[in-house]
């Protein structure tokens, strides 16, 4: 399935994957996760994911924190929860993490019951995302969701209310798509883009740099909004562009980015702010919940990411760096 069509069908990818989620969760109990330091981790666009995670865990009152997988493998007594996110559950560094720290409850969010990594783990919650393909999109917006309903679970609500999210995803994607044109011809032929966010949109902004790296091979990285203003965004003139994700110092650096002539795009819940010069907006609704905002905020990275795809001919192109030592083929590997 090619990369636009799996971008498209995330209103029914989510739909899919709530319902599979939250009957799943019927039976289980989670309540011994509930205490106790709380590690989240996982590797690639599912680290970007644990960031956002954490970080709602951390707005919950919970000590959270996202870790790189690779990090734990050291086996450090670092947590007395872990919260595993890997789309098929095959990445060794995760189920690695898991394996070295055994006194730890886990729970492992995967589309694989039998999967390496849900066997490593105390509990296992499923998605129903379906197909995707590379850059992720089905499975990094399902992996958020079912750490959605299992924080609620375990913390309850923190008020999202998970079943309307396959209308707002479509709305959303209508309201980025109106906006592809303008921001293909803005972002066309950049020599290097940076994607900013602060709190969980740090994760965000990290997701949103791997899609333009993995698409459209696009020197892109993820900054947090602070300390961007402490020297990085130095770099960035007419040939660059910046994504902004967030609603509050963002706005005003939005607008620097804009008087300099460099193309910036803010995805952001304030709608005051309007598209001027080389300043792009995209509205996406608010939330306090950061696992819902975090899954609203990327669609418009990921359809910039297709649009410039498509722009330097690299449609669907396959990664051109394979690896042998990333992925558990089989349990016997």
């Amino acid at each position: 399935m090619s990369y636009r069509s799996t971008v498209a069908r995330q209103p029914e990818s989510l739909a899919d994957t709530l319902t599979a989620a939250q009957a799943e969760l019927s039976g289980l109990d989670l309540k011994p996760l509930a205490s106790g330091v709380a590690v989240v981790t996982g590797v690639g666009a599912s680290y970007a994911a644990a960031v956002v995670v954490a970080a709602e865990l951390q707005r919950r009152g919970r000590r959270a924190f996202a870790v790189r997988s690779g990090e734990m493998m050291a086996g450090y007594d670092l947590a007395d929860t872990v919260f595993a996110l890997s789309h098929r559950g095959r990445s060794v560094e995760t189920v690695e993490a898991l394996r070295k720290l055994p006194e730890a409850k886990s729970l492992a969010i995967t589309n694989n019951p039998e999967s390496p990594l849900a066997n490593a783990a105390t509990y296992h919650l499923q998605l129903d995302n379906g197909s995707d393909a590379t850059p992720s999109s089905t499975g990094y917006t399902a992996t958020l969701l079912a750490a959605g309903v299992a924080v609620d679970a375990i913390h309850s609500s923190g008020g999202a209310d998970w079943s309307t999210l396959p209308a707002l995803t479509a709305e959303v994607q209508r309201r980025a798509a109106e906006k592809m044109p303008r921001l293909a011809e803005l972002f066309r032929d950049r020599r290097a883009i940076d994607c900013v966010g602060a709190g969980a949109a740090i994760g965000t902004a990290d997701g949103a740099s791997l899609l333009l790296r993995e698409a459209a091979r696009l020197p892109a990285s993820g900054y947090e909004t602070r300390h961007y203003l402490h020297g990085p965004m130095e770099s960035m003139d007419a040939t660059t562009g910046v994504v902004l994700f967030g609603d509050g110092r963002e706005i005003a650096l939005a607008q620097n980015l804009d008087e300099i002539g460099c193309p910036a795009l803010l995805i952001t819940s304030n709608t005051e702010i309007r598209d001027t010069g080389k300043l792009t907006v995209v509205n996406v609704p608010a939330s306090d919940d950061l696992i819902l905002r975090g899954i609203t905020d990327i669609f418009t990275a990921q359809l910039l990411a297709a649009e410039l795809s498509d722009a330097a001919g690299l449609t669907d192109v396959k990664f051109r760096y394979k690896q042998s030592d990333t992925k558990i083929l089989d349990e016997a590997a």
